[in-house]
């Protein structure tokens, strides 16, 4: 199968970024170290070598908790044929299951008058808990009303394109994708072989469409914070919180297609934040637009940063803004405010100037939800009305991204990554 792969001829990369919204504040409990209780098997850290099984009920990188890099790259396929992509995801499902267990992809030395399998510049590295995750897009389902692969019916209900929300600026070449692969690691090296050598072993059936990494502090305490030094995530859900992964993350047999059982739906916005801009405004302008302090990541109205803000006001007057980000991205009102809860799992990027000598840095947005329209859209939408704006609009612009759905998880060896999609 990997011989039959490297022969086929590369139909070309083009390599840019994936995408983000600061969306933000859930009700929840702080973010736990936890795995859920179900992925107790597929998440099992082995203490020595650091190393996170591929194998387990739903795929890992979702409620694992959050390695310190990450790599996102989305594929096109290039093939018409049903049987090189179901080959594709059967010879990924068995380079992830390597890669994620620390082995090499070859065994070594190789035959010098051939390249190597393994590109090898991982060689002497932990695997830093890497996790893969594999997760389709709507056009790989169908693309121009062309049912591409006979997968058509095969759709889950709750995927769709990606729309454009006010202010985004969305690039074709760095958004959608037929299918997305999210690599985690404490060691960048890691993330990058990882993609490098899924892609080098898709050539003819598919190629990378965009691709974007993102980072973390390495030794950061607590809550991580976003490049505009707010703690980003204080109210994520617990990782190990059961009911809420049930309830809010896993898809049932019930939601759209009996094959997607275990899956999730899966947000990715790359954030392009307006550093300089906002390194212009003064300390208490800062606070005001996210709606809360921040040295402690407490709420304008509290004083820890697990506090609830009830936007009445503190002793002293302050007052959290009608439109500031903590306020729109949850009112923390009404009964739908626990059915809109997501899991995020965002990434600050750096890279280099912009065109015009801009930092080009942001927020690697990703969250999981089981239900996209109603959780995701529901938040991003009250940020993003036009009648009353989040305040940090003005400093992001959203460039690209996508909504993609994470396959269910690969039970044992000898099994693959969407082996219910075609049955």
């Amino acid at each position: 199968m990997a011989d039959k792969m490297n022969r086929r001829a590369f139909l070309g990369m083009t390599a840019a970024g994936a995408a983000g919204i600061v969306l933000g504040d859930l009700l929840g409990k702080a973010q736990g170290a936890v795995p859920n209780a179900a992925e107790a098997n597929a998440n099992k850290a082995n203490v020595e070598s650091e190393t996170i099984s591929f194998y387990g009920t739903h795929q890992t990188g979702v409620v694992t908790p959050a390695q310190n890099f990450a790599n996102v790259a989305a594929f096109d396929v290039t093939t018409e044929n049903v049987q090189e992509l179901k080959e594709l995801l059967q010879h990924w499902t068995e380079m992830a299951a390597t890669l994620m267990a620390g082995k090499p992809l070859a065994a070594e030395p190789q035959e010098a008058k051939f390249p190597p399998t393994d590109t090898g510049e991982q060689i002497g590295l932990d695997t830093g808990k890497l996790t893969i995750t594999f997760a389709v897009g709507a056009s790989l389902f169908e693309r121009e009303g062309v049912d591409r692969f006979g997968l058509r019916s095969r759709k889950p209900s709750g995927l769709t394109e990606m729309p454009i929300f006010h202010k985004d600026s969305l690039q074709d070449q760095l958004t959608h994708g037929d299918i997305l692969i999210q690599a985690c690691s404490d060691d960048p090296m890691v993330c990058f072989h990882a993609i490098r050598n899924l892609a080098k072993a898709a050539r003819g059936v598919a190629h990378l469409r965009w691709q974007q990494t993102g980072q973390l502090g390495v030794k950061a305490q607590g809550t991580k914070r976003n490049l505009f030094g707010f703690k980003d995530g204080t109210n994520n859900p617990a990782l190990n919180d059961d009911t809420f992964m049930k309830n809010n993350v896993w898809a049932d047999s019930a939601d759209g297609a009996s094959w997607f059982a275990g899956g999730t739906y899966m947000v990715v916005r790359r954030i392009q934040m307006r550093i300089e801009t906002w390194d212009q405004q003064t300390y208490a302008a800062q606070e005001d637009i996210i709606g809360r302090q921040k040295v402690s990541g407490a709420p304008l109205d509290g004083q820890k940063e697990m506090d609830q803000p009830n936007f009445q006001g503190d002793a002293s007057g302050k007052f959290t803004p009608l439109d500031s980000h903590i306020r729109l991205s949850n009112p923390r009102t009404g009964e739908n405010s626990e059915r809109e809860r997501i899991l995020r799992r965002g990434y600050n990027f750096m890279e280099n100037l912009d065109s015009v000598g801009r930092l080009s840095a942001g927020l690697l947005f990703v969250c999981f939800n089981r239900n996209t329209q109603t959780q995701f859209e529901s938040i991003q939408k009250r940020l993003t009305n036009p009648k009353l704006p989040d305040q940090m609009l003005a400093y992001t612009d959203t460039t690209g991204g996508g909504y993609f759905a994470v396959l269910p998880g690969v039970p044992s060896k000898g099994s693959y990554l969407g082996q219910s999609l075609f049955a």
